[in-house]
């Protein structure tokens, strides 16, 4: 939100921070400072600091991760869900979540790149081809990931395991950039389009591939309280 000179900050003053535990003295938490982000959306991102436990955190803007350059689901930053710019609908009629201007996006550009079939496995290790690897890495579609990790990331999204299992060897079988791309929207289009609960699922399920760490997301909904917490890899799904 708006604070001093028109700057943007926080929208959501948590009431503890990451040290807090139950029976503890109630935090006494303050901005610390405002740092410029150099990537990503160009809000500045909130260092606050806790009085009472000496510690100090960031708070990122809503669906946004440190060091991410776009948002990990199409969440705007008041968590409303974000749709497709050019209207496009599911078959049954609902419109999509705007995906491709999230980390999912380079699986929209390969998947239209028709013109693109590379069989050459040295050309997987670019740019694109890292971000369609981080993208099926939180889809729970990477060849890498163990069984283990691919069934907490079908809980987690909410996807059937045996759609995961399928587009997994798809996408190990697929050649070129195009035909990966079209893997994962493929897998999107299980994921659904329910709001707040979308973004909630992506960072879970991101959190148990080990693309981030633990995540801790705070809203208006839980008044500033401690919100949701996305266990980190390895970790049991709530």
């Amino acid at each position: 939100m708006p604070g001093d000179g028109g700057v943007l900050g926080p929208a959501v003053m948590p009431r503890s921070c990451l040290g807090a535990s139950p029976g503890d003295k109630p935090c006494d938490l303050t901005v610390h400072h405002l740092r410029e982000r150099k990537a990503g959306p160009q809000i500045p991102i909130a260092v606050l600091q806790c009085r009472t436990h000496r510690r100090a955190f960031t708070v990122y803007p809503f669906g946004h991760i440190p060091y991410g350059r776009v948002a990990v689901a199409p969440v705007a930053l008041n968590g409303e869900m974000l749709l497709s710019r050019e209207g496009e609908a599911h078959p049954d009629g609902r419109k999509r979540p705007d995906w491709e201007a999230t980390l999912f996006g380079p699986a929209f550009a390969a998947a239209h790149d028709k013109a693109v079939k590379i069989t050459d496995r040295r050309w997987w290790a670019t740019e694109t081809a890292e971000q369609l690897a981080v993208g099926a890495a939180v889809l729970g579609v990477h060849p890498d990931l163990s069984a283990q990790d691919g069934d907490a990331i079908a809980l987690r999204l909410q996807v059937p395991r045996l759609v995961l299992r399928q587009a997994t060897g798809e996408y190990e079988r697929a050649r070129g950039r195009a035909a990966r791309g079209r893997v994962l929207l493929g897998v999107l289009d299980h994921v659904g389009a329910d709001g707040c609960c979308l973004l909630d699922r992506v960072l879970a399920a991101g959190a148990a591939a080990g693309c981030w760490g633990t995540v801790t997301r705070w809203d208006p909904a839980s008044g500033g309280a401690r919100g949701q917490v996305f266990p980190g890899r390895g970790a049991a799904a709530g």
